[in-house]
């Protein structure tokens, strides 16, 4: 079964996006819409997996420099760290006021390891 990565980009990246806006909305309205955002972010985590593994797959099942990446993954790991630092410094500076949602953080330490796991299959299967 062939399992097309153009598909699972985009919907990861929609997934992203949705999942990131929720967050946004949880840590500036003190978490209205907690029980969408876990879900959204057991969706979007699920997804990204399948992603990412399926790429990676993509790569090892190639000839070596036959394999091209042409999408900037680093944007999204960078994207939810600026996210973290901010919400961790208005939390601190609002002395709680805005409270960091329950799930971000065990959600951005998946996207960082997510990307950490890609980078390394990267790094290793240019040096086979």
């Amino acid at each position: 079964m062939k399992i097309n990565t153009s598909f699972l980009r985009i919907l990861s990246g929609i997934w992203g996006i949705i999942t990131f806006m929720l967050f946004v909305f949880d840590f500036f309205t003190k978490q209205l819409s907690n029980t969408i955002t876990s879900t959204s972010t057991v969706v979007y985590g699920v997804v990204l997996a399948l992603y990412v593994s399926t790429k990676e797959f993509k790569r090892w099942g190639s000839k070596k420099g036959e394999f091209r990446s042409i999408y900037f993954g680093e944007f999204y790991p960078l994207l939810w760290s600026v996210a973290m630092v901010v919400f961790v410094i208005m939390s601190f500076l609002t002395n709680g006021k805005y409270k960091i949602p329950t799930e971000f953080p065990a959600t951005y330490i998946t996207i960082l390891g997510i990307y950490i796991i890609s980078q390394q299959s990267k790094a290793i299967y240019k040096k086979r």
